[in-house]
């Protein structure tokens, strides 16, 4: 059984054979706005790891800037954010 059919207004259409490409090109953005505060990104599929020594309230700071980025990329880009600790 199918669905109804639904106007999507963002996102990367899941199935495509395009899909997998697309999604590079969209999430690759994020790995540059992260990679200003010096966090290191490790991307695979649709998962996002960030990697951060932390040794002081200035690293904390840091690491706080770099979570705000990236919450505030992906509400402009309109995804969820899952932060798993």
């Amino acid at each position: 059984m199918l669905s109804d059919p639904a106007m999507l207004i963002s996102g990367v259409i899941q199935g495509s054979v395009l899909g997998p490409l697309m999604f590079l090109v969209f999430i690759n953005e994020l790995a540059e706005v992260l990679a200003k505060f010096g966090i290191v990104v490790k991307l695979f599929a649709d998962d996002v790891k960030l990697y951060v020594k932390n040794m002081n309230d200035v690293d904390v700071c840091v690491l706080q800037h770099a979570i705000d980025a990236l919450c505030r990329w992906a509400e402009e880009c309109q995804l969820t954010v899952f932060i798993i600790h």
